[in-house]
């Protein structure tokens, strides 16, 4: 029998909540967090806004306090491991540090510490050995050394896609039993040098962000972490966990196609969601709610709804599709897992986000269920969400209700 892996606790910081709840009324509301950025001046750019994070916990603030040192992607990665740990109800002493997995994604970890060391090397103040080098695996690294952890790890930086991919490695260590219990997500705080390279991509919005729209001009980009407890059915069965459903099956690939821009045929998203799909044992039409990448661009919004329809056939006319994207931005490496969560808040709240923003289909997509705004939807059971980054990166995660007793 198949090991299943259960999300058992859930650490989050958000442009729309902190919390599960108030993330889910967020969705539900389809309440925005773009707002004018504060971290740089934005006068030089054709857009000004960004969703970011407004609201610090007091814990959070006092971590900063406590490690000046750290990245910004540090802070946030370990007061989110805390809070999921906290909310799975795991005292980090009683876990068994050698079974215990850390996968993080990280784009921006680095950037800041990058950025202070290239001002110094321009007013020629550089102190030999005074900068410690960081990379996007220094999360990983930070929040095992927070919790004294030892087991399986894997920092992961697949662009868009690492998010999911996180989560995707922290199952595969759950099920193939290199661990237990597996801490997995993404850290993403909002960066100026994301920005420029949007901006010079030409990928950014002019004033909204609109998915699968006939008049999209570009994605928003926003900053978030969102850190799950992973650990084996049995495990959270006998402990008598809160569980918020199980991650079933995932599925990865590559176009190799371009740098930046996607395969416009779609067949490395096929591949993944297949994947995806068999890994999960579900069959396309079992599948409730498609949480989409849907950034909003004109290239990858094109190849996501044909890359769906070669997967979903006519089934997928009868599937609710939607981006969250205009509510909470595009987060980059932490949009799998930031995503998997609106997964998790839609079944079990049993409702649909709305894809906001739309007015106009795309056309040749008319036909498809693309909801304006929220909706209730009785007796979900299964969600899919999709990632796909520069690079080439796909990734498809399934998510399954899992109801009392199960």
């Amino acid at each position: 029998m198949s090991t299943r892996v259960y999300v058992t606790g859930v650490g989050l910081l958000s442009p729309i909540g902190n919390t599960m709840s108030d993330f889910t009324e967020s969705l539900r509301a389809g309440s925005s967090g773009f707002r004018a950025i504060p971290y740089f001046d934005t006068a030089a750019f054709p857009f000004d806004r960004g969703a970011v994070i407004t609201e610090l916990p007091a814990e959070l603030t006092t971590l900063v306090a406590e490690h000046p040192e750290w990245e910004t992607a540090e802070h946030y990665g370990v007061h989110c491991a805390a809070v999921a740990l906290a909310d799975a109800g795991f005292a980090v002493e009683a876990l068994d540090p050698f079974r215990t997995a850390v996968v993080v994604a990280s784009s921006n970890a680095g950037v800041e510490t990058n950025h202070t060391y290239a001002q110094q090397k321009l007013r020629d103040e550089v102190i030999p050995g005074a900068t410690v080098v960081r990379t996007p695996a220094t999360v990983t690294a930070t929040i095992r050394r927070a919790f004294g952890l030892r087991g399986p790890q894997a920092a992961v930086s697949t662009a868009c896609a690492a998010g999911s991919n996180a989560v995707g490695r922290a199952y595969d260590f759950i099920t193939t039993g290199q661990a237990d219990v597996a801490i997995a997500g993404g850290a993403e705080p909002f960066s100026m040098l994301s920005f420029s390279g949007f901006t010079l991509l030409k990928s950014l919005t002019h004033d909204a962000v609109r998915p699968f729209d006939e008049g999209r001009d570009g994605t928003g980009l926003g900053e978030a972490a969102c850190v799950f407890v992973l650990e084996s059915a049995e495990s959270a069965i006998a402990r008598g966990a809160t569980i918020y459903g199980e991650v079933c099956g995932y599925g990865l690939s590559d176009d190799a196609f371009h740098a930046t821009a996607p395969d416009p045929s779609g067949t490395g998203a096929v591949l993944a969601i297949t994947q995806c799909l068999a890994d999960a044992r579900i069959r396309p039409e079992d599948v409730d709610y498609i949480n989409a990448h849907g950034t909003g661009t004109r290239y990858n919004d094109a190849m996501e709804l044909a890359a769906l329809t070669r997967v979903f056939g006519d089934s997928l006319a009868r599937i609710p599709i939607s981006s969250t994207k205009p509510l909470h931005g595009h987060t980059l490496s932490c949009a799998g897992s930031l995503e998997m969560l609106v997964c998790l808040a839609a079944l079990e709240g049993g409702f649909v986000p709305g894809n906001i923003g739309t007015t106009e289909p795309m056309h040749g997509f008319a036909g498809l269920d693309i909801p304006h705004t929220s909706r209730d939807v009785d007796g979900m059971s299964v969600a899919i969400s999709t990632s796909f980054g520069f690079g080439g990166n796909n990734t498809c995660v399934a998510l399954r209700r899992v109801r009392r007793g199960e």
